[in-house]
């Protein structure tokens, strides 16, 4: 049985990298405007095809905006978000084909740019916070193409074959891709050679973090940027891009955050990992119909983590207890 949900797993990845590369020719060929018109379609046409995902999507954005829009109006949200990840997913594979910086900004309308040069300056390193918004995943080619040193942290794909065709993509002019599970370490001294490091602080993931508020409810919350940002001294602001307007584009640089440190680690992250998430949840209220909102971002809850904890203070005592005894004998 496991040995034939491999197999079914490695066809589905043939797959998908089949029309990831199918869908790259047809970029080639046809004009941008089109290539987003369709791939909103296929958007469109997931949303009705994917029901659980429809579903959490529905789900999520009422618990987010139940108290000021209608069902219809939700359900409409909804579809939107589809569509509009179907738009991103074509300005992504656009990009990915083209070198020429004046080409690559063509639709593109950069503000801000000011704040990572003075970042830059400064040269204590950038933590480049980055919302699961709009085409976050041009973001690393846009940074390069403005000649700015930049790298991420990456989880790695289980299919080697897609996960190395993205690596490959991934990794132009410098960018450096930082595999999740390289040691702190490393990724702090890349801070300190003053780059850009980009990072995604709005998904509720396995890591250490702590509850922020989303839209008004307690929300898990990775905390390493702001344990990088303690650590490094580096500036800190959010980067997006931002669709306005059929295939037309805004990668927008946020002014510095404020990093505080109050001497009380613990609290230093709970304080810097609230402000850099109310900085991203201020652009996602802005443009919420770009957001990726089938993840379940409430997912883990407090009691959760309480229970998790309790769970591991009464196996420390046990494992205490045992060698106590063993002491004894």
């Amino acid at each position: 049985m496991g040995k034939l949900k491999k197999l079914r797993k490695s066809i589905k990845y043939s797959l998908l990298l089949g029309l990831i590369k199918a869908i790259l020719l047809v970029v080639k060929i046809f004009p941008w405007k089109w290539t987003s018109i369709f791939c909103a379609q296929v958007g469109a046409a997931a949303f009705y095809m994917l029901k659980k995902e429809r579903a959490k999507s529905i789900q999520n954005l009422t618990i987010a905006y139940g108290d000021s829009k209608s069902t219809k109006e939700i359900y409409r949200m909804a579809r939107k978000v589809f569509t509009n990840l179907g738009r991103g997913a074509a300005e992504v594979l656009i990009k990915l084909e083209i070198d020429d910086k004046e080409t690559y900004f063509s639709n593109v309308e950069v503000v801000g740019k000011e704040h990572a040069e003075k970042a830059y300056a400064r040269g204590k390193g950038i933590i480049n916070i980055v919302p699961h918004l709009g085409c976050w995943e041009a973001l690393p080619k846009a940074y390069t193409m403005l000649d700015f040193r930049a790298g991420a942290v990456v989880k790695g794909l289980k299919n080697e074959r897609l996960n190395n065709w993205l690596l490959e993509k991934r990794s132009f002019k410098g960018f450096k891709v930082l595999q999740r599970g390289s040691s702190y370490k490393t990724i702090l001294n890349f801070l300190k050679q003053n780059n850009s490091l980009g990072m995604l602080i709005d998904q509720d993931t396995s890591v250490k973090g702590v509850f922020v508020d989303f839209y008004e409810k307690p929300a898990y919350t990775p905390i390493g940027a702001a344990m990088l940002a303690l650590d490094s001294d580096a500036t800190v602001f959010t980067t997006s891009y931002i669709r306005t307007e059929g295939n037309k584009y805004k990668f927008i640089f946020g002014e510095a955050l404020e990093v505080t440190r109050t001497g009380d680690r613990k609290e230093d992250l709970k304080i810097n990992t609230e402000r850099f998430h109310q900085a991203v949840e201020k652009q996602i209220m802005q443009y919420p119909e770009q957001w990726v909102w089938m993840h379940e971002r409430w997912k883990t809850t407090p009691e959760m983590i309480a229970t998790k904890e309790r769970e591991k203070q009464e196996l420390r005592q046990k494992r205490k207890e045992e060698r106590l005894r063993n002491a004894t004998l």
